[in-house]
C-alpha cells in the first residue's frame, strides 16, 4: 500500500470513528488548501503525541514539514487546534490504546490555558480570544464539574458511548513493559513491534523521569539485532540484496552449466510463482510452492540456486511491506536519538559498537534523509566520546561531515558544527580536524555572521579550540580575508552594550549572550596573536581593538595583551 492509499484508508477510518459517535467531520483548509490530516497525525504521534509536542514546544518543527504560504502567520496555533478537534480522540484510542475513543483528562480540561501559554508569542491576538472564551464558559457553567458538562454535550448524541474519565498518569517505564518491549524486538511480530516502538518513543520523551538504559542491559542488544534484520528487508538500505549479489553467491558458472531442459524447468517454475500469492505460502515446502517441478533438478547445488532465485522473486511481492519496515525504523531512530540526549545514557551507546556502526552506515550512505538526520543528531551528542583514530569510518565520516557543512541546510550545518566542536575538545582528534581546515574554514567564516545566535556561539567555541592548536593553524585563520574582520565586529557588540547599560541598569538574556560571544571572540583573537606571523594581519584592526578595550571591561585584559603583542611588531 503506497502513501496515498494509506492516507485514503486513514481518512475513511477517521470518518468512521467520528460517525460512530454521531459526529460528521469536515477536513479543514489552511492557506487555501485542504489540510493533510494523515501527515499531521503521523508527525505528532511520531514525537509522542499531542501532550509531548505541546509540552516541548515542537509545533514549529511540525509546521516546517508543511508548505504553508507566508501569509499563514499562526500555523502552529491553527494546527494544534485542528489536531485537538479532529485527531486527539483518535490518538488516545489507537495510539495510546485507551479503552474509550474520546478521553477528557487534565490535558483536555486545560487546553485553553496551555494554548495561551505555549503560543503567546506566535499569535497573541488568538490567545486573547481564547482567554475571553474561557472566561465566558466560566461564567456560564460556574460551579458545574467537568464530567457534568461533558455528559450534557453527549446527551444529544444518539447511541452515545460511555464516557470514561481516566486520571492522567506520568509516562513512566515499568519493568514488565520494558521486558515486553525486548520480547517484541526479538519476536518481530508486527503488532508487538508497534507497541514496543511507540512506548519506547514515549519513554524517551519523558523529561520528568529519564529512561536510563543501564537499568535494562539487554535492551540495546535486542534493538541492534532488530535494526540489522530490518535493514536487510529494505532493499535500498541493504544494497547487497540484489539479483547480482544472488548470482555472485551461488556462482555465475552454475547458471551457465544448467542444461536447456533445466533452464526451461526454471522458467516454468518462475511463471508459477508469479501467478500465485507467494506471501500466503511462505511456510510451504519449496517443492509445494514450485508445484513439484524441482524433481527434474538432481544436483543439490542447483536446488540451492533455485531456492535463492525463488526468494528473489518473492522479494518483489514483499516490497509493499518495505514502507512499514522503514516507518518503524525511522520512528525507532527518533526514540534512540531522544535516549542518546540523556547524559546518563551516553556511555551505554558508546559500548554498542555494532549499533554505532549502523549509525555510521546510515549517515554515510545518505539513502534515507530522515534516518540520516536522526543519525547525525545522535552523533552531535555522542561526539564528545568519539575518538576518530579508533574508528574504521574515520576518513569517510570526516568527509561526510565536511560535505554536510558545505551544504545548504543550516539545521544540519548546526549539527555538524556541534559535532566538530565536541570532537576537537578531545586531544587525539585535534590533528585530524586541524588537517582538514582548508575544506571547511570558508563556511565557518560565513557562519560567524549567521542570524542564529546558538549556531554562531558553537562556531565561536570551535574557533577558540582551533586557534589554540598549531601556529600554522592560527596563521591560516589570520590569513582568511573575513574571519578577523568578523571577530572584531563581534567585539563591537560589547561596546554598544556598555553604552546602552549606562542609561538603564539591567541585564537581559540577550546581554548575557552578547557578552559570551564577545569573550569567545576576544579569546580567539588572543590565541591568534601568539603566532608571530599572524600579528601583521591583526595590525589592521589595532585601532578598533583599542577602542573596545577602553570601553568594555569584560575583555580589557585579553585585548590589552593583544595590543601589547602588536606593539612589539617592528
Amino acid at each position: 500500500m503506497d502513501e496515498r492509499e494509506e492516507e485514503k484508508v486513514f481518512i475513511q477510518q477517521l470518518q468512521k470513528f467520528w460517525e460512530q459517535r454521531g459526529v460528521t467531520i469536515k477536513i479543514p483548509q489552511i492557506g487555501g488548501r485542504e489540510l493533510e490530516v494523515f501527515k499531521l497525525y503521523k508527525a505528532v504521534t511520531k514525537r509522542g503525541g499531542l501532550k509531548v509536542v505541546s509540552a516541548n514546544k515542537l509545533w514549529k518543527e511540525i509546521v516546517d514539514q508543511f508548505s504553508f504560504p507566508a501569509t499563514c502567520t499562526s500555523a502552529s496555533f491553527t494546527l494544534r487546534n485542528h489536531y485537538q478537534k479532529l485527531l486527539l480522540a483518535y490518538e488516545q484510542k489507537y495510539f495510546f490504546g485507551k479503552e474509550d475513543g474520546y478521553i477528557y483528562d487534565e490535558e483536555m480540561s486545560s487546553n485553553r490555558k496551555k494554548t495561551k501559554i505555549g503560543f503567546e508569542e506566535e499569535n497573541q491576538q488568538a490567545s486573547y480570544a481564547v482567554e475571553a472564551e474561557d472566561r465566558q464558559h466560566q461564567m456560564e457553567f460556574s460551579g458545574q464539574p467537568l464530567s457534568t458538562l461533558l455528559n450534557q454535550n453527549y446527551s444529544k448524541v444518539e447511541k452515545a458511548e460511555t464516557i470514561l474519565f481516566i486520571k492522567k498518569s506520568k509516562i513512566q517505564a515499568q519493568a514488565s513493559e520494558v521486558k515486553r518491549i525486548m520480547l517484541a524486538f526479538e519476536s518481530r511480530i508486527d503488532d508487538e513491534l508497534t507497541f514496543a516502538i511507540n512506548n519506547l518513543l514515549m519513554y524517551s520523551c519523558n523529561y520528568s523521569q529519564s529512561f536510563l538504559i543501564d537499568q535494562y542491559p539487554q535492551l540495546l542488544d535486542t534493538i541492534t539485532s532488530y535494526i540489522e534484520d530490518t535493514i536487510k528487508q529494505i532493499s535500498y538500505l541493504n544494497k547487497s540484496y540484489s539479483y547480482k549479489t544472488c548470482l555472485q553467491t551461488v556462482g555465475q558458472q552454475q547458471l551457465e552449466n544448467l542444461g536447456q531442459q533445466q533452464r526451461k524447468s526454471m522458467q516454468v517454475q518462475t511463471d508459477l510463482i508469479k501467478n500465485q500469492n507467494v506471501l500466503e505460502n511462505y511456510n510451504s515446502h519449496i517443492s509445494v510452492i514450485m508445484n513439484d517441478q524441482t524433481t527434474e533438478l538432481a544436483k543439490p547445488s542447483e536446488l540451492i540456486y533455485q531456492k535463492k532465485y525463488i526468494d528473489l522473486i518473492q522479494g518483489n511481492y514483499e516490497k509493499k511491506a518495505e514502507c512499514k519496515h522503514l516507518e518503524k525504523l525511522r520512528t525507532l531512530f527518533v526514540a534512540l536519538r531522544n535516549l542518546a540526549m540523556i547524559r546518563a545514557n551516553e556511555a551505554c551507546f558508546m559500548k554498542q559498537d555494532k549499533l554505532l556502526s549502523f549509525f555510521y552506515q546510515i549517515l554515510l550512505s545518505g539513502a534515507d534523509q530522515e534516518l540520516s538526520k536522526s543519525a547525525l543528531e545522535i552523533f552531535s551528542v555522542l561526539s564528545k566520546h568519539i575518538y576518530l583514530k579508533q574508528s574504521v569510518y574515520m576518513d569517510n565520516f570526516m568527509q561526510k561531515l565536511i560535505e554536510i557543512l558545505n551544504g545548504e541546510s543550516y539545521e544540519d550545518i548546526g549539527l555538524v558544527t556541534e559535532t566538530l566542536r565536541n570532537m576537537i575538545s578531545i586531544s587525539d582528534n585535534e590533528a585530524i580536524i586541524e588537517g582538514a581546515i582548508g575544506e571547511y574554514i570558508d563556511q565557518l567564516a560565513r557562519l560567524l555572521i549567521y542570524q542564529n545566535q546558538e549556531l554562531r556561539e558553537i562556531v565561536l567555541e570551535f574557533f577558540c579550540y582551533l586557534s589554540d592548536l598549531k601556529m600554522a593553524t592560527r596563521l591560516s585563520i589570520a590569513k582568511h580575508p573575513k574571519i578577523l574582520q568578523r571577530l572584531v565586529a563581534i567585539l563591537s557588540i560589547g561596546q554598544i552594550k556598555n553604552n546602552s547599560l549606562k542609561q538603564q541598569d539591567q541585564r537581559t538574556n540577550q546581554d548575557k549572550i552578547n557578552e559570551k560571544h564577545v569573550k569567545l571572540a576576544a579569546i580567539t583573537l588572543n590565541n591568534i596573536s601568539q603566532a608571530p606571523a599572524a600579528k601583521q594581519y591583526l595590525l589592521i584592526f589595532e585601532k578598533e581593538l583599542f577602542l573596545v578595550a577602553a570601553s568594555d571591561e569584560t575583555v580589557t585584559p585579553l585585548l590589552s595583551q593583544i595590543l601589547f603583542e602588536l606593539s612589539l611588531v617592528e
